[in-house]
């Protein structure tokens, strides 16, 4: 996930987080050091014949490893498992029972840019980490942290003894170096992370001392700590990067790129820091990527436990306990499920476990060697709507901006239809709004232009002064054929199939519409250069809002409806477009709430949020999330039967996947 990628995520409350830490001091705690081996006992010279005497043999390790491993320690290849571990490793109770070594876990990816399952598998450990209830913020990198009164300092302590999959140390110079050489390099990081500013000013990251670091800003950061919970807070293996950084190795890193052929040294260091397609890079997470995602023609990506992983569980077992992970690319959702059916995927709750699949997941159970398992997504919907509301065609942009005409449109669209056709009837009409569950829930927002009223829709837009052509379609206000084409990735829903429907609807009130089905990275290339009139995408966080706002605010370039708007403000009003009043108000709501450490202040400021997108109605949806399901073998174990799925935690991660295991026979 690039850096650029990592900019757009977003933050928490600040009440609490010290006494989750307390909390969870019992799964957390780090175990005691080693104990080291016994000197030998001081003896008189020997008399005549004696024998030599031998020197006491070192005790036992406290902790045990996976058989490989043990080969390799053996073999000289590798240290002892005492030393790999570090001084304080994290100590984690198996959320069933003590696992078994060995196994691959095999899953899908939907094309090589479908990098967000990695992280949901294996690239998932940030500095803290999310409970799984997602109610609470636990230690993990940090096995503990401090806040300052005043909301504008946090302290992070770190594992003692941590070290990156090539046994080099990891420790605060890695986050010194990301600070000072990656975030405030201006070429390396254009934008800088919106979880690292407040009042619009750049925090500061200093080393306290080798396993300590402090963040402290101008004003309080009331989300901190809960984006140090986020996807993809990843930071470098210094050492390492150095050598691909202009700054450290510049007549080498500039011959390099030239003969590889990229625009600049960027895009090279982008490259080598990249997990997933270069394989050399250290990690310290517990698997380590030893096949690359590789060129357009990779069938499969692989991955092999970390030896220097540096958490164990309660019997002292390092984790993980499975060896191997083994991802197939695959193009299309049908091949994915081909392989679920044949019994070649152990475990996954994406792309293809929907509800118009569970009847035949249902048949082939016995024949697959499979189960089910409870996926309860914590996203607002399934299906978020958006015009382009800073489209590059004038014309297009009048007719999208007035309110008027996206309540038109949301009152044309049979929800009911889509949801019976779609997802077996599982569903309720809604728009993106928190969940029921949220103590954020707004309900105007949910149910607002849900009723299917086609009248009302032509009224509306008739009203507008939408007249229509001799086709029986409607022009723009400046003459033009009306026409909006709805872009949608290859991925995740039914996406294409609602559209059709969608266009259906709208041409039925005169609003000509086509569908564009694309691959994934050619709709965000498109989205993200602002080429689009209408896409398609998951609604966001229905439980923690404020985390990823995309359909309330201009949040980031996910936000379909305003990208240019979002641009604008993430880059401080040196990119994008300014965005008009009415826009701009959520834009400085969420800018308070950033800065305001009491909680219950936060949730009055987010209603707000609410209350002006309620007014606004930038994008519509079409139905609740549907009941969730995932599939696994039967025999593997540690992984809850209920499972909140949720983005920012890299949903299953915070179930940590290190503890899951194949149970043998």
């Amino acid at each position: 996930m690039s850096m650029q990628r990592l900019t757009r995520r977003e933050f928490f409350r600040l009440g609490g987080a010290v006494a989750a830490a307390a909390t969870m001091a019992a799964c957390s705690q780090p175990a005691p050091a080693p104990t080291k081996a016994p000197a030998p006992a001081a003896t008189a010279a020997p008399a005549a014949k004696a024998e030599p005497t031998k020197a006491p043999a070192a005790p036992a390790s406290k902790y045990k490893e996976a058989p490989t491993l043990s080969e390799q320690v053996k073999a000289g290849k590798l240290p002892a498992v005492d030393q790999r571990v570090g001084a304080e490793p994290m100590i984690v109770k198996p959320n069933e029972k003590i696992g078994q070594y060995g196994g691959k876990w095999r899953s899908g990816l939907l094309g090589r840019s479908d990098t967000p399952w990695l992280g949901r598998t294996m690239g998932n450990d940030t500095l803290l980490r999310w409970a799984p209830d997602l109610k609470s913020v636990l230690p993990n990198v940090a096995q503990k942290w401090d806040i300052s009164p005043d909301g504008k300092e946090f302290t992070f302590y770190l594992r003692k003894g941590m070290k990156w999959s090539d046994g080099s140390p990891l420790t605060a110079d890695d986050f010194v170096y990301w600070y000072e050489d990656v975030i405030m390099n201006d070429e390396l990081t254009r934008v800088k992370p919106g979880w690292f500013r407040t009042a619009g000013k750049v925090g500061k990251l200093t080393k306290v001392d080798d396993y300590t670091i402090k963040m402290a800003f101008e004003t309080p950061n009331g989300l901190l700590i809960k984006n140090m919970n986020g996807a993809g807070q990843f930071f470098p293996p210094s050492a390492y990067m150095k050598q691909f950084h202009i700054k450290y190795n510049k007549e080498k890193v500039e011959a390099a790129y030239k003969e590889a052929k990229l625009q600049d040294w960027v895009a090279y260091y982008g490259q080598k820091n990249d997990i997933w397609l270069n394989a050399e890079r250290p990690t310290h997470m517990a698997w380590k990527v030893v096949q690359a995602l590789g060129a357009g023609d990779a069938t499969q990506m692989t991955a092999t436990r970390n030896p220097f992983y540096w958490k164990v569980d309660t019997e002292g077992n390092q984790l993980p306990y499975i060896d191997e992970l083994q991802y197939f690319i695959i193009e299309k959702v049908e091949g994915i499920t081909l392989k679920a059916l044949n019994g070649e995927i152990d475990m996954t709750d994406r792309h293809i476990t929907t509800p118009d699949n569970k009847a035949v997941f249902t048949d082939n159970k016995a024949k697959g060697g499979y189960e089910f398992f409870v996926s309860k997504s914590a996203f607002e919907c399934p299906t978020a709507l958006a015009l382009n509301l800073t489209h590059k065609d004038p014309g297009l942009r009048e007719v999208f901006q007035k309110r008027d005409f996206r309540i038109a449109l949301s009152h044309a669209i049979n929800r009911k239809e889509i949801i019976d056709t779609t997802y077996v009837g599982d569903g309720e009409p809604r728009q993106p709004a928190p969940l029921d569950e949220s103590p954020h829930y707004h309900q105007r927002l949910a149910k607002q232009y849900t009723e299917y009223d086609v009248a009302k829709a032509n009224k509306m837009l008739d009203d507008l002064g939408l007249k229509k052509g001799a086709d029986g379609m409607r022009l723009r206000f400046d003459g033009k054929p009306l026409a909006i084409t709805i872009e949608v990735a290859q991925a995740f829903e039914p996406w294409a199939q609602q559209m059709e429907m969608v266009a259906r609807y709208w041409k039925a009130v005169g609003v000509n519409t086509t569908v564009k089905a694309m691959e994934r990275s050619l709709f965000y290339a498109h989205k993200n250069a602002n080429d689009h009139d209408a896409g398609v995408w998951t609604g966001a966080d229905g439980m923690v809002v404020m985390m990823d706002p995309r359909w309330t605010i201009p949040f980031s370039n996910e936000s379909l409806w305003g990208v240019a708007w979002a641009d604008w403000w993430n880059s401080g009003g040196k990119q994008g477009e300014e965005p008009p009043a009415e826009v701009k108000k959520g834009h400085d709501l969420y800018d308070q709430l950033k800065i305001t450490a009491d909680e219950a202040k936060q949730k009055e400021i987010m209603k707000q949020i609410l209350d002006a997108a309620a007014d606004y109605f930038p994008c519509m949806g079409i139905t609740r999330y549907y009941k969730g399901y995932g599939i696994r073998k039967t025999n593997f174990k540690n992984l809850p039967n209920e499972v909140w799925g949720w983005h920012l935690c890299n949903s299953p991660a915070q179930t940590m996947p290190e503890q899951y295991f194949f149970e043998k026979a």
